[in-house]
């Protein structure tokens, strides 16, 4: 089983560039705050998935959305899901 599918946590992201010019840009500094995160683990043109544990989607999520708007991109849409066999989170904190 691959490991994003074992993973606490799964987060797509996809930019939403700012028209034409610096639209590369914008995708490429998300992506590379992705893959720096070591969580990246598929990509398309426009679009990342990060995936592992709670603690470090989340922190990589916000590292990549601040790359990506502060390259000048327009926004980004994001979709977080729990695997239902991970531990849930207010279980964590107990």
């Amino acid at each position: 089983m691959p490991a994003f599918e074992r993973a606490e946590l799964t987060a797509e992201l996809r930019v939403l560039t700012s028209g034409e010019e610096g639209s590369r840009d914008q995708i490429e500094a998300a992506k590379t705050a992705a893959g720096a995160s070591g969580l990246a683990h598929e990509s398309g043109p426009e679009t990342m998935v990060l995936a592992g544990g709670r603690r470090e989607v989340l922190g990589a999520v916000t590292r990549v959305v601040e790359a990506a708007l502060d390259a000048g991109a327009g926004g980004v849409d994001l979709k977080i899901e729990a695997q239902e066999d991970a531990p849930r989170f207010r279980e964590q904190g107990e």
